[in-house]
């Protein structure tokens, strides 16, 4: 039978199958896709899920979404559910077990072996969203006195246990790293030589304090599908792999979307999400929008009387401050993306921003030259086109210099670059190109 199923045919499957035929088929049958088809069941999803043993529960969890996990968890009884955890790698217990009742997880440590259990609670020790909390301690280690055979022996008795074999570690007497190999190197060699010659020395390895998006960036930079995670003694505390950077790297792209966005919290599946929750993660940033745009409201106040005489000069506010803001939100996507890839530093601000001087100066200057012949052509008034045009040259200048600095002040501020992207940039903008326009318009135009 081909096992090689997915969607409906993969759910019917799951549902009609005997046993035996399920437990022959899940070599064939990823967890994502079981997961899938658990999601898509209209019925008893305990009953659903009863034909499978534990190793693949523990798999199917894993692959579950951070908010899911303990809802999938929760429709086992205890006793089950202590033979699930002993299946999984410990940077995913980890993360199921902070998201359930901490004494049912306490419960739920003690029932572990005292290795594994001391392990779970020192990685519990770290912050989530760091290098510690995403690292697993199930990993490979051998000396350097081991033949490639004896390797490939030592790894087919305990490598199956690790959360990855890509990379071997060496560590001496005090689990001090002093090595790594990569198994690309060990089965290319013959089973006589020595896997000594084979040992780089040179190691990348990251702290558990370490931010995980630096971590990610560490892993583009070098192109590893593992990484060593080790303390200020280079003792070895655990591995992180490609796939834990991954989830990250979707975190934290999804972090900084939101909050470009003007968004509180992520919200999860939109479908599923009450709206009483979306408005409450949404209204905090509307409020604060709404409230910080009593500044242009005050200015555009202060100016009543100009634009009381010359009503023409309020058609172009609403143009002005729309090309500002989205200048501005240029320049601090471009940017924040830059530090997020680590293109970009503090110490680079000067060149930015003597960068974007000039991006704007060239794109401000082609779209004040636009505006002036737009204006002269259907207003005919050579004062209103300039006065319009010179201040959508400075209002660009102004966004995009606004833009790249808030991002790095934020960095320098330990804040995240994101929140300081379109929302509040757009307020600033706003509030500086009005003030712009009135003074040339009381210069140039309002003079005549």
């Amino acid at each position: 039978m081909n096992y090689n199923l997915q969607g409906p045919e993969l759910l019917k499957f799951l549902q009609e199958a005997s046993v035996e035929e399920l437990r022959a088929a899940l070599k064939n049958i990823h967890p994502a896709d079981i997961l899938d088809a658990l999601e898509a069941y209209k019925g008893d999803a305990i009953a659903f899920l009863a034909k499978l043993p534990n190793e693949i529960l523990a798999d199917v969890i894993e692959e579950a979404e951070e908010e899911d996990k303990s809802g999938i968890f929760d429709l086992f009884h205890l006793d089950q559910k202590k033979e699930i955890i002993s299946e999984m790698a410990s940077d995913e217990l980890v993360d199921l077990l902070v998201s359930i009742d901490p004494e049912e997880a306490a419960d739920l440590i003690e029932s572990l072996d005292a290795e594994d259990a001391q392990d779970v609670k020192a990685l519990m020790q770290y912050g989530p969203e760091t290098a510690g909390g995403i690292m697993a301690t199930e990993f490979v280690t051998i000396q350097d006195n081991m033949t490639v055979l004896e390797t490939l022996e030592y790894l087919q008795k305990y490598g199956k246990e690790a959360e990855t074999i890509s990379y071997l570690y060496v560590l001496d007497e005090c689990e001090t790293l002093k090595g790594v190999v990569s198994l690309k190197d060990i089965v290319v060699h013959r089973f006589t030589d020595s896997v000594a010659p084979l040992i780089k020395i040179n190691i990348i390895s990251v702290s558990p304090e370490l931010d995980q998006e630096e971590v990610a960036g560490i892993f583009k930079k070098y192109g590893f599908s593992s990484m060593p995670v080790v303390d200020a003694q280079d003792k070895m505390l655990g591995v992180i792999t490609a796939d834990d950077v991954l989830d990250v790297v979707v975190d934290e792209s999804t972090e900084d979307f939101e909050k470009m966005a003007g968004l509180a919290l992520r919200e999860g599946d939109y479908l599923e999400t009450g709206v009483f929750k979306l408005a409450r993660k949404r209204i905090f940033w509307l409020l604060f929008l709404m409230i910080s745009a009593t500044f242009t409201s005050l200015i555009i106040q202060g100016y009543e009387g100009a634009l009381a005489s010359v009503l023409i000069l309020a058609a172009f506010i609403p143009m002005l401050m729309d090309t500002g803001g989205n200048a501005g939100s240029q320049s601090a996507t471009l940017i924040i993306r830059g530090m997020a890839l680590g293109e970009i530093y503090i110490k680079d601000y000067f060149a930015v921003v003597f960068k974007e001087i000039r991006v704007s100066l060239i794109v401000g200057t082609v779209l004040a030259i636009v505006n002036f012949l737009r204006i002269w052509l259907f207003n005919q008034d050579i004062l209103l086109a300039m006065t319009v045009s010179l201040s959508l040259l400075f209002t660009i200048v102004l966004a995009k210099t606004v833009g790249c600095t808030l991002p790095i002040v934020a960095r320098k501020l330990k804040i995240d670059p994101a929140i300081m992207a379109a929302p509040i940039i757009t307020t600033i903008v706003d509030v500086l190109s009005l003030i712009v326009y009135f003074k040339l318009a009381g210069l140039l135009y309002l003079q005549s």
